[in-house]
């Protein structure tokens, strides 16, 4: 079942990562650059506004589910009620600020899309607050539904309004708010066939919500920055195609986190609801075999990018290639800090997380400030990895204290486990080859 989520949850995000590249195509062949970019802005807004707002609640309501036992319908209600209350205020902020997101973070928008956007920002909120109930309950096939039927609707919303209608960038809006609208009711109706559907606030639920919430909102928001905060520093030291070819290998070397990103999101939930006396097994298991697959992933993109990225990109991004093999270490050690961190998570013990993260942050900005006007990319390629290996090692340190598990459990794979998932990945693979001969001779 674990194996079997985490491979689902992987295959979702391949699908969706495919589906991203087919819909800027679309965009990059249908608009102009600067409505490309308001359009952007429009999509990236209530995203942001949502896990800004959102204060960690999504993650709390797993804890909540599979910790501490509380009913998932009562978690819902509470989930749904709070984020009405919350996407209130956000909407009278908005509008109290009109004139100042419009001439910043929405600059060169229509103005009658104004209201239009608007509904974005709980429609955001409320799915993230549904969607973690699914999580709560382990149902990762209702969940990768909804994400296919994310990324399907939106390639089709926007090929449907710019190529087929042949509109431009208000037909893309209206496309998008309308996608945005279906999605929002589909994670409703998907919940729905899980968790019967409750609206009401339970005062004490709330307030252990955001006890919960709030820490890992902290966590979250620490390891963002640690992961972005050297783009901010290359457009102040270098030129700007310094930042698009460091942008196209921290792109490229985040590939590799795909799978143990399909991993935690399987395992926090699966950790939330285990027996406290298993908790660091399972996730020694887990973090050594998920070393192995992306090693091996980190392996495959070292040994094509030196020609790939030329090829794909143009020969000028030749310059991405140095980066992208510096940052690959640090790839590898982040990936047991992104294993490690649902432990701690699972048991509310995330400021052993933050306290890693803001000491990696501490480092890689140090470091990014003296390495940057040295060695330009590649310094802050450098900056970046000596924080992930050292993000990754103290957690580790910390994780060999509490468990009392030895250092090799976590991080060395054993023959048996992988020969059982090669047996696995097999058996699945021929299984689908016979369903689809099946299908053949059906039709």
């Amino acid at each position: 079942m674990f194996i079997g989520n985490v491979f689902l949850t992987f295959a979702t995000e391949l699908f969706c990562a495919v589906g991203n590249l087919a819909v800027g195509i679309v965009l990059a062949r249908a608009l102009s650059p600067a409505d490309r970019g308001i359009l952007v802005l429009v999509m990236t807004l209530p995203w942001v506004t949502a896990n800004f707002a959102s204060l960690g609640l999504p993650q709390a309501s797993i804890y909540l589910v599979g910790r501490k036992r509380f009913d998932a319908s009562t978690v819902l209600g509470n989930s749904l009620v709070l984020a009405v209350v919350i996407s209130l205020l956000l909407v009278i902020l908005f509008q109290a600020t009109k004139n100042l997101v419009l001439a910043t973070m929405l600059r060169g928008m229509p103005f009658q899309h104004w209201a239009l956007v608007l509904t974005l920002v709980p429609a955001s909120l409320i799915q993230v607050m549904v969607l973690s109930v699914l999580h709560a309950r382990q149902r990762f096939d209702l969940y990768n539904l909804w994400r296919l039927a994310m990324s399907s609707a939106t390639l089709v919303g926007f090929a449907s309004a710019l190529v087929l209608s042949a509109g431009g960038l208000s037909a893309a809006i209206w496309a998008y708010v309308s996608v945005s609208a279906l999605l929002t009711v589909l994670s409703v109706v998907l919940t729905a066939r899980e968790v019967p559907l409750t609206l009401a606030l339970n005062l004490s639920l709330a307030a252990e919500s955001v006890r919960f919430g709030l820490k890992s909102y902290v966590e979250n928001l620490v390891a963002k920055l640690n992961w972005r905060i050297d783009f901010y520093l290359i457009a102040f030291f270098l030129p700007p195609e310094q930042l698009a070819f460091y942008g196209v290998a921290t792109s490229l070397a985040e590939i590799a986190w795909y799978f143990p990103d399909s991993v935690g999101a399987v395992l926090f939930p699966r950790l939330s609801s285990a027996p406290a006396d298993q908790v660091h097994e399972i996730t020694a298991k887990v973090c050594r075999n998920t070393l192995v697959l992306t090693g091996l992933i980190v392996a495959g993109l070292s040994a094509t990018s030196w020609f790939l990225v030329p090829l794909v990109y143009g020969p000028v991004y030749r310059a991405t290639v140095p980066p992208l093999l510096i940052l690959f270490p640090g790839v590898v050690c982040l990936t047991a800090f992104k294993v490690l961190t649902r432990n701690f998570t699972s048991r509310n013990r995330q400021q052993s997380a933050i306290l890693t993260s803001c000491i990696a942050l501490t480092l890689n900005v140090g470091l990014d400030w003296l390495l940057i006007p040295r060695w330009g990319i590649a310094g802050a390629a450098i900056a970046s990895t000596i924080g992930y290996i050292s993000a990754g090692v103290l957690l580790l340190a910390l994780f060999v204290r509490d468990s009392g598990l030895p250092w090799q459990d976590v991080l060395l794979p054993r023959w048996a486990e992988l020969v059982g998932h090669w047996q696995w990945a097999k058996e699945h693979v021929q299984s689908i080859i016979r369903h689809r001969g099946s299908l053949r001779d059906m039709t």
